[in-house]
């Protein structure tokens, strides 16, 4: 299975997980190998960290028919 052709999903607290890892000095290719994704997404999730100052997308914190959606990154 390939990480390069399938969309990811990462719930909020591991994209935190990542950016602590980035901020500890670790690389965008060895965080993307811990956790078995692309580095590219490790890439857009400090980018929009670095934006920001979140991992979530603006729209991530709406409610929709009185449910608050699920907190997922896709990217």
């Amino acid at each position: 299975m390939s990480t390069m052709s399938q969309r990811s999903h990462l719930t909020v607290s591991k994209a935190w997980r990542v950016v602590g890892r980035l901020e500890g000095s670790q690389t965008q290719a060895e965080v993307a190998q811990l956790i078995v994704v692309s580095q590219s997404l490790i890439s857009r999730i400090r980018n929009r960290f670095l934006e920001t100052g979140s991992v979530q997308a603006e729209d991530q914190d709406k409610v929709v028919d009185g449910q608050q959606r699920p907190m997922k990154i896709v990217i």
